[in-house]
């Protein structure tokens, strides 16, 4: 993704937009959060106990976001690939 993030300072709104992004192991979210500031519309993933810290960034940088942007996971829990990223089915960057 960070090769897309880099690309995309060329014509950001054209690299993003409407584009499906799932972050595996988001950490603080900042990579997924850029995306969606681009129009992406970003699924951010990790541990149970960092699910609090994704959504307080999330919610701290909603008003920066152009696309869409939440956060799931937590542990034994199984992540839906469907419609609901807000896809046409496809996920375009994982």
């Amino acid at each position: 993704m960070a090769d897309t993030l880099e690309s995309s300072l060329e014509d950001p709104l054209r690299s993003f937009v409407r584009r499906s992004v799932l972050e595996l192991g988001s950490g603080t979210g900042a990579v997924g959060l850029m995306a969606a500031t681009l129009g992406a519309d970003v699924v951010v993933t990790d541990l149970e106990e960092l699910q609090d810290l994704l959504k307080m960034n999330i919610n701290m940088n909603k008003h920066l976001v152009t696309g869409s942007v939440q956060a799931k996971g937590g542990r034994n829990r199984r992540l839906s690939f469907s419609t609901r990223l807000h896809t046409d089915g496809r996920l375009h960057i994982l």
